[in-house]
């Protein structure tokens, strides 16, 4: 069984982010020695190799660029956790929320606001996690309630003894860089999107998003077009500099975000009704937190207020 110590996942994230021993140790206040020692031991302990040494530049290997995501993955759920210990209280009335994307947050944020008004000692812990790990966490108990992502499918299996109550309904829209001519069209066609990367977000690797975008994009043909980014941030960059296209659902775009977006137009895709998505609250019918249904009311009231 492999065993890697979390620093050295977090020196491989700066490494990888920043292309230099040098300037990764000038950062963590070590020497360069250091930080190649640390890489050449995670290379050890993985057997593989992850960084192609230049002279002036370090590059990632293959192996190097599959593994970033999973380093990532856990580097975020191991910081995550770690916050959650630090701040755990038994004596605390508690609220655990999971959410899908930063896009959520919209629907999230003031009703977890007003709740900390009215209860100035709730303890409120948030994760952000794929769908899947989400749907598994409100079912052993670890969340009271998720907003999971939904296209056009069922978020819960059949035989599910949770509940996914429908919130928020709206259809996925293009980001499309102003530098692009096609931004200036008022819709897009499927010839439009092809032989050009197509962005979404998810904070881990996700097969169930992944085979939804899959399922609602027939005519993309080349399923290595369609590429997964680890924050919104990193998506919009791209989309801006007209490097890819990417996946928003329009309605959970910020009003702040559009008149901040100069250089992104937001386009629908013609023929768009299987682009719907449908944003879904699920939570246990046998959860017993006095917190959870004032909190889901609360999300319906929001949802219904940017509607």
């Amino acid at each position: 069984m492999i065993s890697i110590d979390i620093n050295r996942l977090r020196t491989f994230l700066k490494v990888a982010q920043y292309g230099s021993f040098k300037q990764v140790a000038a950062q963590e206040y070590l020497t360069q020695r250091a930080v190649s020692k640390q890489m050449a031991q995670l290379e050890t302990e993985l057997n593989v190799p992850l960084f192609i040494r230049g002279n002036n530049k370090i590059t990632l290997t293959t192996q190097g660029k599959v593994f970033l995501t999973s380093a990532q993955d856990i580097v975020n759920h191991y910081m995550s956790a770690l916050t959650a210990l630090q701040h755990y209280d038994q004596t605390q009335q508690r609220l655990r929320v999971g959410y899908f994307s930063a896009f959520e947050k919209h629907l999230l944020q003031d009703p977890l606001f007003q709740l900390r008004q009215q209860f100035p000692r709730l303890a409120v812990d948030i994760h952000e996690s794929s769908n899947e790990h989400l749907t598994h966490n409100v079912s052993n108990g670890e969340l009271d309630l998720a907003l999971s992502i939904g296209y056009g499918t069922a978020s819960l299996p059949d035989d599910s003894t949770l509940m996914a109550q429908s919130i928020y309904q709206g259809k996925m829209v293009i980001g499309v860089s102003t530098l692009n001519p096609l931004s200036q069209h008022t819709q897009l066609t499927p010839t439009d999107l092809r032989n050009r990367p197509m962005l979404y977000y998810s904070p881990e690797s996700s097969t169930f998003l992944l085979n939804r975008f899959l399922a609602t994009m027939p005519f993309i043909h080349d399923y290595e077009q369609i590429q997964r980014v680890t924050s919104t941030e990193q998506m919009h960059f791209l989309v801006a500099l007209d490097q890819a296209y990417a996946f928003y659902p329009s309605g959970l775009i910020s009003q702040k975000q559009l008149q901040a977006d100069q250089q992104i137009n937001y386009l629908p895709i013609v023929d768009s009704h299987t682009q719907r998505y449908d944003i879904v609250a699920l939570y246990d019918p046998k959860n017993k937190n006095p917190m959870l249904k004032p909190l889901l009311q609360a999300i319906k009231n929001e949802a219904a207020s940017q509607n």
